[in-house]
């Protein structure tokens, strides 16, 4: 029996409680980037792994989703990097309000501002979000670049909750969709394993600070992503020909395109998931190629 690694997901409780001869899991991120591979067949193809999405048990404990891998489906993968990490204050309830999920990453910038206050608007949440990751009280550790997006989402104007799981993600993608003119993308540095957000959102603050259009911003931070990801991928992927995207995030148009793009003109293949979604939707197919394999993250009798 083989499930995903997070001993809460629905999956996984069902999954636990039929008669097996033993139970195994895989590791959500692991499980995206082999989907990709086993549409194809290519059980022996190292590749560069993006896997982005919003919310996935990592080997440390802490909510991935913002991870690259290097491996195959038959050797296994191996993390090589990811989004820096950032506090998650009040846990899955922090991906139902963005403003709640941008407080632990704000914290990093150090920035006294009040939020409260127009151009940002914050509600009472954000404050209370913010003393929850100050004092480490019912906080987690993300590398999400899901609540990367909702962080954005929140500072561009979407303050409210959601009422359907990435609904802010969409809210920004449409709004960049409707910025026609160019944008300079903000650095996205890589500083060792980690992709340091950190500059990325001081210039974008700045920029919403100042009065810049919240739709071109948008469109700048879809390039910064795009572009900081391919620099990532290009400084690591020595000797890999293929970069696999997959991963809830990539149900994003604008960024799989940039990215896309970016990845294919540095001389790589760009493959995605065909047959299955890239979103969890997808996840079993992966699950079950690793399982094949015998590449499993916990095994149990």
């Amino acid at each position: 029996m083989v499930r995903d690694c997070h001993p809460e997901y629905t999956s996984s409780v069902h999954a636990s409680r039929l008669q097996a001869a033993a139970h195994a899991s895989v590791q959500h991120h692991r499980a995206h980037i082999a989907s990709a591979l086993a549409e194809r067949e290519a059980w022996e193809k190292r590749v560069i792994g993006v896997s982005f999405d919003g919310t996935g048990f990592g080997d440390d404990g802490s909510i991935w989703g913002g991870e690259i891998f290097a491996g195959s489906v038959a050797a296994g993968f191996s993390r090589v990097a990811h989004l820096r990490c950032a506090a998650l204050p009040g846990g899955d309830a922090a991906a139902r309000f963005p403003v709640q999920a941008a407080a632990g990453f704000l914290v990093q910038l150090n920035d006294a501002r009040d939020w409260s206050v127009q151009p940002f608007g914050f509600p009472a949440r954000y404050r209370e979000a913010l003393q929850l990751a100050e004092k480490g009280m019912r906080t987690f550790i993300t590398s999400s670049i899901g609540r990367l997006f909702d962080t954005v989402a929140a500072v561009l104007g979407f303050t409210r909750p959601i009422t359907f799981e990435g609904q802010a993600a969409m809210w920004l993608e449409h709004l960049a969709l409707q910025h026609q003119g160019t944008s300079k993308a903000y650095p996205f540095p890589q500083n060792g394993d980690e992709l340091d957000f950190r500059p990325l959102l001081r210039a974008l603050v700045e920029d919403r600070a100042r009065g810049k259009s919240p739709a071109a911003i948008a469109r700048a931070f879809h390039h910064s992503l795009a572009q900081g990801v391919a620099d990532a991928v290009n400084a690591l992927g020595a000797g890999f020909d293929t970069v696999v995207l997959s991963g809830g995030v990539f149900q994003n148009e604008m960024l799989l395109a940039e990215l896309g793009e970016r990845l294919t003109a540095s001389g790589r293949e760009v493959w995605t998931n065909r047959a299955v979604p890239p979103n969890d939707g997808g996840i079993s197919l992966g699950q079950a190629a690793l399982a094949a394999f015998g590449r499993f993250d916990q095994t149990r009798a």
